[in-house]
């Protein structure tokens, strides 16, 4: 009896990680994390704040650790930390259900960073998987301490890598499609056109040459003052009101008076 218990003590401390090589990997552990927030804490919160929906499960799954944090002491009780890790992985497989746009099906990490919509349940239904694995593996009796640890392992490794994949499937959000064409609204002018015509000034020429006769045009349609300018001028030119009075000897076709066009004057009706 004395054999037997002895050799499944020695096969126990085969299978189990000494507690000696626990603490020093956990110390390790901190101390690695902790250089690395004193060498680049500037980056690392930069990094933190642009992502924070991200970080949703490790939050709830470092308050759901601390609750029982007097009991992780061994590193069996470490591998069995898998499902609040999965706990905070549903935590945000909910919010992202919820965040999801109905417009455009995106849920938008930040401003600049969004990821597809097409991801969501995949994402809800893993981590339900997730979560059901890792209480399965707690409370399965495996055939050796060994085989236990091992199954544990591999539900936190898998509920690790579930925990990642958000962050390989973020990308940019796409800029916005360019303005399309202006619609041009039409509005109605009223069109002072002065102009000079060498006819009448013969008449008087002394008094004449520095004076202008007005035509005005109205109703007319254009989409800015300078299109109602030009569209009054030739409507002016078109018709008969812009012959001069006066025709020259030998000719036929009356000829067109002299527009004075700095001085034009439009007037929005």
């Amino acid at each position: 009896m004395e054999e037997s218990h002895n050799g499944t003590s020695e096969q126990k401390a085969r299978d189990l990680m000494p507690d000696w090589l626990f603490r020093t990997l956990l110390v390790l552990g901190i101390a690695v994390v902790g250089s690395a927030l004193l060498m680049a804490g500037l980056q690392v919160f930069g990094y933190t704040t642009a992502r924070l929906p991200l970080l949703l499960p490790l939050a709830v799954t470092v308050m759901s650790i601390v609750i029982r944090l007097p009991a992780i002491r061994t590193y069996e009780a470490v591998l069995k930390t898998s499902p609040d890790i999965a706990i905070g992985i549903i935590s945000f497989d909910i919010w992202l259900l919820s965040a999801r746009s109905e417009a455009t099906g995106r849920v938008l990490v930040n401003p600049s960073t969004m990821i597809r919509g097409e991801f969501v349940l995949s994402f809800l239904v893993l981590g339900m998987v997730t979560a059901v694995v890792c209480l399965v593996l707690i409370h399965y009796s495996f055939e050796s301490p060994r085989a236990k640890q091992r199954g544990l392992l591999m539900g936190l490794v898998w509920s690790l890598l579930v925990y990642v994949a958000p962050f390989g499937v973020l990308e940019p959000v796409p800029p916005p499609p360019p303005p399309g064409p202006a619609t041009a609204v039409i509005g109605r002018y009223t069109v002072a056109i002065p102009y000079q015509d060498p006819g009448i000034i013969e008449y008087a020429p002394t008094f004449l040459k520095q004076r202008y006769l007005v035509h005005f045009e109205t109703d007319v349609e254009g989409v800015s003052t300078e299109a109602a300018q030009a569209s009054a001028i030739q409507r002016f030119l078109s018709s008969s009101d812009s012959d001069q009075v006066k025709r020259r000897r030998g000719t036929t076709t009356p000829e067109k008076v002299t527009i004075s066009q700095d001085y034009v004057l439009v007037v929005s009706r």
